[in-house]
């Protein structure tokens, strides 16, 4: 009775250690890319949020409403606080534009001032108003499965089609069964780490699972993180075309 409990428990050992590389194989990776994006991605949303920026020193919250449309346009009105009350940011296809009402003037942010930290925040300005389908920007493979969090999942290798994406290289553990993202890595073009960005909290609106909360790190520096909540999330809403002019940023 004892030698058949051995026997039987080796057989499921050896069963388990082949799961994962067969599970890995079966995967369509670019699909599930795409049904991560069925998740995330709308052509129009508004989210309500806070980014709650720790450099290792203090804590202080930004409270920002922000308007998307597609993947080329883009507009935030930042709430609070005082310092950085009215400040505005509007992004027009590859162009972004900063509102500041202390200097009570706008300035264009382009090239490799993009890249800059965005309020001394763990986000550059293009992280900032990145919002592009996965799918379309990247090709897929499946690296390997690995547990995190106590999910196993898929962990995708993704490498930019367009020689000017930001990031050429990206690794993302994501959920084969829910299709949602739990974690995130981002490369240079020298292989070199870059960001690591947690997603938690997903809630149900409507017919998709959504983040409420990003925590993202910039590996670059040290003791330092930003974690983004969003309060408010709507998606497919109308926004007013004067939302993505230049003349909202003074108004």
């Amino acid at each position: 009775m004892k030698a058949a409990f051995i026997k039987t428990s080796v057989v499921l050992v050896c069963l388990l250690t082949l799961v994962a590389p067969c599970v890995a194989e079966e995967i369509n990776a670019q699909k599930l890319l795409e049904q991560l994006d069925e998740n995330l991605w709308a052509n129009k949303k508004f989210i309500s949020g806070r980014l709650i920026i720790d450099n290792g020193r203090k804590i202080r919250t930004l409270t920002q409403d922000s308007w998307m449309e597609g993947a080329t346009r883009s507009y935030s009105h930042y709430k609070s606080p005082a310092r950085e009350k009215g400040t505005k940011m509007l992004k027009i296809g590859g162009k972004l534009w900063m509102y500041t009402p202390r200097t009570d003037r706008k300035i264009l942010i382009a090239g490799h001032l993009l890249r800059q930290s965005m309020m001394g925040s763990d986000l550059s300005y293009e992280d900032m108003m990145e919002d592009h389908k996965l799918s379309h920007a990247y090709a897929a493979s499946v690296e390997k499965m690995e547990e995190f969090e106590g999910v196993q999942c898929a962990v995708l290798h993704l490498v930019a089609h367009d020689k000017k994406t930001t990031y050429q290289t990206r690794k993302a553990w994501v959920n084969p069964i829910t299709k949602i993202v739990l974690k995130e890595e981002r490369f240079a073009k020298s292989g070199k780490i870059l960001k690591r960005i947690l997603y938690k909290d997903y809630k149900k609106i409507e017919d998709r699972l959504f983040p409420h909360t990003m925590i993202f790190k910039d590996l670059l520096k040290e003791n330092t993180k930003t974690t983004y909540k969003f309060d408010v999330i709507q998606f497919d809403i109308e926004i007013p075309a004067r939302y993505f002019s230049q003349s909202i940023l003074k108004r």
